[in-house]
C-alpha cells in the first residue's frame, strides 16, 4: 500500500493542552488515518527509552530520579468523558472525520505503569458509555513491560472489548537498536516480549526508519529486522500487520531527518517477502 497522507481538516490543529487536560489529548495521526483520542500516563515524561526520534522529552530538562506520577484513574476517566462528548458534538458540524481510535500512548511507556489493568477497565466503561463502543482502544508500547502479568491481562481485555496491541521494532541488531533507541533495556527482551505477546493475541508491528546523522539504515540492518518479524511468525506469533513509518514532526535531535517515501516502500518490500501474507503498509 502506499504511503497515506492526511487531508486538511479543521482537527488539525488540536494542541494535547487544549483545556488544560492533563491526561488525554486529541491528534490527527497518521498510522489511525483521522482522530486519535490520546491517553497521556506519563505527563512527567519520565520514559524509559531515549529514542532519537522522540518528539516530546528532551532528556535535558528531566530531573534525575524524577518519580513517576500517581495514575489518577477518576481524573482520566472523567477527561476521556468530556472529549469523548466534545468530538460527538463537533463532528457533525466540521464534517470531521470520527474518532478512529483510543490510544495510550503519551509521553512516556504506559505498559511499565503498575495500575494499567484497572485504569483500562475504567476508560474501556467510559468508552462505551460515551456511545463510542465500536472506537478500538490501542496500547502504543516499546515492549518493555509486557511481560509482567497485570500486561497479560490487560491484552486480554484489549482482545475481549474491542482494543489491540501496537507494538514497535525499530531495529534488526543489537547494535542498532542501541544507536537508537537508546536504554538499558536489553534488545532481547523487547523481542521475547514482542513474540510472547504475539503468541497470546494478534498484535500489530510499528517500525520507525530514518536517517539519523545522515545515514539510512543499510540493507543488512532491514534483513536482520524482517528477520526479527519472521522469528515471530515461526515461534507461532500472530501479527495482524506491520506498520513502517518514518518521522513527520520535529523531533529533539537535530540530526534526525525522514526518509523518503520510496525508501519506506523499499523496507516494507522486504518485510513482505519475509511474513508473506501479512499486511505491511508505509507512511511517509
Amino acid at each position: 500500500m502506499s504511503a497515506f497522507e492526511l487531508p486538511t481538516n479543521p482537527l488539525a490543529l488540536h494542541p494535547r493542552t487544549r483545556r488544560q487536560n492533563r491526561y488525554v489529548y486529541a491528534v490527527r495521526a497518521r498510522r489511525s488515518r483521522g482522530i486519535s483520542i490520546g491517553v497521556n500516563l506519563d505527563p512527567q515524561k519520565t520514559c524509559n527509552f531515549d529514542c532519537v526520534y522522540c518528539e516530546v522529552i528532551d532528556r535535558r530538562e528531566i530531573e534525575k530520579g524524577t518519580p513517576r506520577p500517581a495514575i489518577a484513574v477518576d481524573e482520566v476517566a472523567k477527561e476521556l468523558t468530556e472529549e469523548l462528548s466534545l468530538h460527538r458534538r463537533i463532528a457533525p458540524s466540521y464534517e470531521a472525520d470520527p474518532v478512529r481510535d483510543i490510544s495510550f500512548a503519551g509521553d512516556g511507556e504506559p505498559s511499565t505503569f503498575r495500575g494499567f489493568l484497572p485504569l483500562a477497565r475504567a476508560l474501556f466503561d467510559v468508552r462505551d458509555a460515551a456511545g463510542f463502543r465500536d472506537v478500538p482502544f490501542v496500547l502504543i508500547t516499546n515492549g518493555s513491560g509486557l511481560a509482567r502479568e497485570e500486561m497479560r491481562a490487560a491484552h486480554d481485555l484489549f482482545t475481549e472489548r474491542g482494543g489491540a496491541f501496537w507494538i514497535k521494532l525499530d531495529a534488526g541488531t543489537e547494535e542498532f537498536y542501541r544507536r537508537i533507541c537508546r536504554t538499558a533495556v536489553p534488545f532481547g527482551h523487547v523481542l521475547a516480549n514482542l513474540r510472547e505477546a504475539a503468541r497470546r493475541h494478534p498484535v500489530v508491528v510499528q517500525s520507525m526508519f530514518l536517517r539519523w546523522k545522515g545515514a539510512a539504515p543499510g540493507a543488512s540492518e532491514i534483513a536482520a529486522w524482517a528477520g526479527r518479524l519472521a522469528d515471530v511468525v515461526a515461534a507461532g506469533g500472530r501479527l495482524s500487520l506491520v506498520q513502517v513509518y518514518t518521522v513527520a514532526r520535529e523531533t529533539m535531535e537535530p540530526d534526525v531527518t525522514a526518509l523518503t517515501a520510496k525508501e519506506l516502500e523499499g523496507i516494507a518490500a522486504v518485510a513482505r517477502a519475509a511474513v508473506p501474507g501479512i499486511p505491511v503498509e508505509t507512511f511517509s
